[in-house]
């Protein structure tokens, strides 16, 4: 076997190296047996391993970069945020697409210090509450409308959290408390409720309980632009 194994590699070096060879037409019809085929030893192949790509992350839907504008402006006769928030507010707005006006909305906004109830968040900017009552009367309280507005705040950049009747306190109004994240303005209270042992990117609710409440209104958005500022899902990382 070995002699023919011989025979078939010298024929098939000739026809690499002489013209002449591979028009012999009564070797270009030798066909190689099949025993000898099965003889061969398999080809050595070194694996090589894949190469690893992390496949990139899908954008949230409604991440939109807040501008950097802190001027400070009167959105009802005695409630004032900056730029930014405004524009949020207005990014939220139109993500919602419902028929409440979140700027009129506002019964609380930034830059409001000595609020007891507020543990100082509103002391700077990026802060506001929102009424969800109607605002034609403020009777009916809009259930329907909350989940809703909660994931459209998100989207557009804020940590957002319902605070309930009572909840801050005895009799404390049904709103929405709101916190725009990466704002320059933000009171340490208020950046606490971001990252801090109770904070949003934490997976709580913001308030400054021992221990930390569990987030219980909605999905958790992380947009790109928060990460290029330095923001990163810490739900999982265990609390210093």
């Amino acid at each position: 076997m070995f002699g023919a194994f011989a025979a078939v590699i010298a024929l098939a070096c000739n026809a690499g190296s002489s013209a002449t060879a591979v028009s012999d037409p009564t070797l270009a019809a030798t066909p190689i047996p099949t025993s000898i085929i099965a003889s061969l030893p398999p080809p050595s192949v070194t694996p090589v391993p894949p190469t690893a790509t992390p496949s990139p992350q899908p954008t949230p839907f409604g991440c939109l970069r807040p501008v950097d504008d802190y001027a400070r402006i009167l959105v009802t006769p005695d409630m004032t945020v900056n730029q930014r928030t405004l524009a949020m507010l207005t990014w939220a707005q139109t993500l919602y697409g419902g028929p409440h006006d979140l700027v009129k909305a506002i019964t609380q906004g930034s830059y409001t210090p000595g609020f007891d109830a507020s543990f100082g968040t509103h002391d700077g900017g990026g802060a506001v509450d929102i009424s969800v009552r109607n605002l034609a009367d403020f009777s009916d309280i809009l259930y329907d409308d909350i989940p809703t507005i909660l994931l459209a705040l998100r989207e557009a950049g804020f940590a957002a959290w319902l605070r309930d009747v009572g909840e801050l306190g005895p009799n404390s109004p049904i709103h929405i408390h709101a916190i725009a994240v990466g704002d320059a303005d933000l009171s340490p209270a208020a950046m606490r409720q971001l990252t801090g042992l109770e904070g949003y990117f934490r997976g709580f609710n913001g308030l400054p309980e021992d221990p930390p409440i569990p987030d219980a209104y909605g999905l958790f958005v992380l947009c790109p632009w928060m990460a290029e500022m330095g923001y990163s899902d810490l739900r999982a990382t265990p609390t210093p």
